[in-house]
C-alpha cells in the first residue's frame, strides 16, 4: 500500500512537470530495478508515457539495477552534483550504466513531498511532527558533525602536536622567506669577491 501511495505521489508530481514527464516517456519500456541491501527489498520501476509504475515482484528481465543500502540509496537520491554516487563505491549499478545514472539524475530532480505522501497514512498532525523530527535530526546529525570534525582538529593541533597552529606556519614562512634573502645576498657576495 505505501509503494502505491510513493507511486502515486510521484505520477501527481510528473503532471506538474512536463520535463520529468517527457524523461520517464524516454523511458517506456525499460524496467529498472532499486534492491536495498539490509532489508532485502527490491523495488521495480516500469517507465511509461508521462508515467511509471512500482512493483516489488517482477518476473522478467531488467535492463538496470541498482544495489546499495538504504542510506546510499537515499544519498545518491539527494545528490546534486554531477558525478553520480556509484563512483563512491556505495551504490552499485549493474546492465545498462547509462539508463541508470539517467534515472539517478531524475530522482534528484523530483521533488517529493514526503509529509504530505504520510499525513494520508498517518493524518496531517503526526506527519508533520514525524517531519520535524526529521528536520531536528538532520540539523542535530548537521552540527555534530561539525562539532567533531572542530574538536578533532582541536586536538591534532593542540594536544597530539601533529599539525601546526597558523602562528607555527606564518613563522615557519617567515623564516624561509629571510633565509631564502640570506642566501640571495650570500650568493651576489660570492659573486662579488669571485669578480664576476
Amino acid at each position: 500500500m505505501i509503494l502505491k501511495g510513493i507511486e502515486k505521489l510521484i505520477n501527481d508530481v510528473l503532471v506538474m512537470d512536463p520535463d520529468l514527464q517527457r524523461d520517464i516517456s524516454t523511458m517506456a519500456g525499460k524496467v529498472m530495478a532499486i534492491e536495498f541491501s539490509g532489508p532485502d527489498l527490491s523495488v521495480y520501476i516500469l517507465p511509461g508515457v508521462g508515467k511509471l509504475e512500482l512493483q516489488t515482484d517482477y518476473a522478467g528481465e531488467t535492463d538496470v539495477r541498482i544495489k546499495g543500502t538504504p542510506l546510499a540509496l537515499l544519498k545518491m537520491a539527494q545528490q546534486k552534483g554531477k558525478q553520480p554516487a556509484t563512483f563512491t563505491g556505495d551504490v552499485v549499478i549493474s546492465g545498462d550504466l547509462a539508463l541508470g545514472q539517467h534515472l539517478q539524475q531524475m530522482i534528484t530532480r523530483l521533488e517529493l513531498d514526503w509529509e504530505e505522501l504520510l499525513s494520508h497514512k498517518l493524518g496531517d498532525v503526526a506527519a508533520h511532527q514525524i517531519g520535524n523530527g526529521v528536520r531536528s535530526f538532520n540539523r542535530w546529525a548537521r552540527e555534530s558533525q561539525q562539532n567533531i570534525e572542530q574538536t578533532l582538529a582541536e586536538y591534532l593541533r593542540i594536544e597530539a602536536r601533529l599539525t601546526p597552529s597558523h602562528y607555527e606556519i606564518d613563522s615557519f614562512m617567515n623564516a624561509v622567506e629571510d633565509l631564502r634573502s640570506d642566501v640571495d645576498r650570500l650568493e651576489q657576495r660570492i659573486n662579488r669577491l669571485a669578480g664576476r
